[in-house]
């Protein structure tokens, strides 16, 4: 049992890529071989760097070298026995390599005091392992994005939530909160984990994204039948435009087919527009298939709008070709086209990652 409760744990405070069907080939997650110091610190990171070119519409095409999404990490965590529970700590910041600011390379990107650092905090807490799960504070990423979420494209050009594939902001996949608590457990085949927003000072360059009352959570149930998980995620935002505020909710599953394939599926039902989708619902259906060294993804994702002429279709194709455990170079495509008049946008990137 306490397994299970230390896994969930360190599911809690770390980032983390769920493969269809289970695939082990995690590029996104922080898990990387640490270094141990004396203290009983780990020390961990990942540097990543890519290359993409971007076109919208008819509009001459945008090449970047670049990590504007903040693939590139260093962090620290610990764990310390505590008697009857364990103390563990989480802090990972994220940088880019390539421009040296963390946040997007665009003529204002350094007007804002959190935009022009060069190292930007993703997520930072403390917390206590109990015989009860995980309990929590700080920053954290949302079970809105660690369950169900299977782009193994994250934090990069090509991702989904850039181009519609998947919801983004801070109540969709992209989702981190902070000044939040945050409860996870697990026991068995079922995991379950609940966020709630603990800041009445939001907006502003350094105030909480999410405020006192927003949550989030997670349930998901695997391995029931061999290879197969499922659940349901919920973001909400108690400032939405009802009395009630306004929920993000996502159902997703994946199975794993074949030894070497595996397939996921997810519908989100978005009240909460963010900036590459409006409100309305994302259906998103890909596959994983590992050849060798070569992990490929192949997504096909619509996106059913409130409002019919901003309907959109994206598909995405890639592949991750692992150099050796700690290494690897993927390249892929995706496109976002709107239907109607709306221009459609074509990424092609090719991006170089290490682990250590």
């Amino acid at each position: 049992m306490n397994k299970l409760f230390t896994a969930a744990a360190i599911l809690a405070v770390s980032s983390s890529l769920a493969f269809a069907g289970g695939h082990g080939m995690d590029s996104h997650s922080s898990h990387a071989s640490a270094a141990k110091s004396g203290s009983g610190v780990h020390f961990f990171g990942r540097l990543y760097v890519g290359y993409d070119n971007k076109t919208t519409g008819a509009a001459d095409s945008i090449d970047n070298i670049r990590d504007n999404d903040g693939k590139s990490r260093l962090g620290i965590k610990f764990k310390e026995n505590l008697g009857g529970m364990s103390l563990i700590g989480h802090a990972e910041w994220k940088f880019d390599i390539a421009d040296g600011t963390s946040g997007a390379d665009s003529a204002t990107a350094c007007t804002g005091a959190r935009d022009c650092r060069t190292f930007d905090l993703h997520v930072g807490n403390l917390g206590f392992l109990t015989s009860l799960g995980y309990i929590g504070i700080g920053s954290f990423e949302s079970p809105y994005k660690l369950m169900g979420m299977y782009d193994s494209n994250m934090d990069t050009a090509l991702a989904l939530n850039n181009h519609g594939g998947t919801s983004d902001g801070s109540f969709g996949i992209a989702g981190t909160w902070d000044s939040t608590i945050s409860y996870h457990a697990a026991m068995g085949p079922m995991e379950i984990a609940y966020m709630r927003g603990m800041a009445d000072d939001v907006g502003g360059s350094n105030a909480a994204n999410v405020a006192k009352g927003d949550y989030a959570f997670g349930l998901k149930l695997k391995d029931i039948m061999p290879g197969l998980e499922f659940g349901f995620a919920r973001s909400h935002d108690k400032s939405g435009a009802s009395n009630y505020g306004t929920s993000n909710d996502k159902f997703f599953a994946s199975f794993k087919v074949m030894p070497n394939m595996g397939v996921f599926y997810t519908n989100e039902d978005l009240e909460i527009a963010g900036s590459n989708h409006g409100a309305g619902d994302i259906t998103t259906m890909g596959t994983h298939y590992t050849m060798g060294n070569n992990m490929i993804q192949l997504v096909y994702a619509s996106g059913n709008m409130d409002t019919a002429t901003t309907d959109y279709d994206t598909v995405s194709i890639s592949n991750q070709m692992n150099l050796s455990k700690s290494t690897n170079i993927t390249i892929g495509y995706t496109r976002k086209g709107i239907e109607g008049a709306g221009s459609a946008v074509r990424t092609y990137g090719l991006g170089l990652l290490h682990k250590f």
